[in-house]
Parts: C-alpha cells; sequence; structure tokens
C-alpha cells in the first residue's frame, strides 16, 4: 500500500488465451434500476452474449482506481470502442459493501449515482453485500479488499485479462486492444446486436 497504492499485479499486454481462462463468478446484488422486477439481479445474465469491462471496489478510493481504467477522462479510446460497438460492448460496476450501515447508506443516495453514471447503466451497477467468498477472491486475484480491479470479460463469461489499482498508460492500451479483439472474435462467432436482443430477451422471460 505504501509504495504501489494497494496495485498486486500488472495487467497483461495481451488476453488470456480463452481456453484457458477462468470465469467470471456469479454474483447477486440490487442495480440503480427503477423497475421493481429489476433492482434484485445476477450479474452473469448481464455479462453474457457483451464484450464487458467489469470493474470491482469497496470504497470511493478504489472505485478511483478502477476509473483510472474506465473514465472517460482517462481512457477515452475505451469510450470510442464502447459507442461504436452497436451495444455489444458494455461497462458494469460491481460495489461490494459487506457492512449493513454503509450499505444502507449507499441505497439512500442511489439517487446521486444514478445521476452521474447515467440511466443507460442503471442495469449495470450492481451492489453486493454477500457472496464473494474467500475462494472467490482468490481465484480471480482480489487479493485486497480496500483496492480496485477491472476485468475484461468476453460473451462466454471468460476472464480474459484483468488488472488492479491505479492504471499505467499501457495498461489502458492494453484494455482497449483486448476489447477491440473480443469484439473481433464475437464477429467471428456471428454474436451481433440482435443476439444480445435476443439473450436478454429470453433472459425476461425465464
Amino acid at each position: 500500500m505504501q509504495f504501489h497504492k494497494g496495485k498486486t499485479f500488472l495487467a497483461p499486454p495481451r488476453l488470456f488465451k480463452a481456453d484457458l481462462s477462468l470465469y467470471f463468478p456469479n454474483l447477486h446484488g440490487r442495480t440503480l434500476a427503477k423497475d421493481p422486477g429489476a433492482t434484485s439481479a445476477d450479474t452473469t445474465p448481464v455479462i453474457e452474449g457483451h464484450a464487458s469491462v467489469v470493474t470491482i471496489f469497496s470504497s470511493m478510493w478504489a472505485e478511483k482506481q478502477a476509473q483510472s481504467f474506465t473514465s472517460r477522462e482517462a481512457n477515452p479510446a475505451l469510450h470510442e470502442v464502447l459507442a461504436a460497438s452497436n451495444g455489444r460492448a458494455q461497462l458494469v460496476q460491481i460495489n461490494v459493501e459487506e457492512d449493513p450501515m454503509k450499505s444502507m447508506l449507499i441505497r439512500l443516495f442511489s439517487w446521486s449515482l444514478r445521476r452521474r453514471i447515467g440511466k443507460g447503466n442503471w442495469g449495470k451497477y450492481f451492489l453486493v453485500r454477500k457472496g464473494i467468498t474467500e475462494n472467490i477472491r482468490e481465484s480471480i486475484g482480489v487479493l485486497n479488499s480496500k483496492v480496485g480491479y477491472t476485468y475484461l470479460v468476453d460473451h462466454n463469461c471468460r476472464i480474459r485479462w484483468a488488472g488492479s489499482g491505479d492504471a499505467e498508460p499501457a495498461e489502458c492500451e492494453g484494455l482497449v486492444k483486448g476489447m477491440q479483439r473480443i469484439l473481433d472474435e464475437m464477429r467471428n462467432e456471428n454474436i451481433d446486436e440482435n443476439y444480445v436482443r435476443r439473450t436478454a430477451a429470453k433472459k425476461t422471460q425465464e
């Protein structure tokens, strides 16, 4: 923490191979969606079928670390790719708060979060209280609860890239290139916007 601000590893310059990648765990939490049927949700249906940048944080400091990878100011090239993806790429934020009082405070001020992240992202912001076990933390590299972590998860929910702490310039560049590579893989597999919509509709019916 003193010398590296909690950064536990450097992001890889290239994606992890798909067949060797671990699956991102399914987490359950509350989203910022106002629709009563969408406020309580799992992360897997949101991630499946998309190229997703997933951030995990437990404090404002950790969130700012994740934003050093993902914010429009820190990584404008990423947002250009997101905007040009026709809904195939997305940003998913997971705020882990296991303390009941702090969790309640976050929910009370959810109106401020909604205004900050925009209506289109309400269903992609999760407040998670339980479910991240020590085994899960170890398997996906969340080794310090005070640090922000950033993942690139493919359309099959596999972790293809990971970063921790504050981003280095080369790591931001690697995230963008990795996202473009996964979008290319989706095009090669004919996973287009219509597929994403059909998947979302199927999940809704279920």
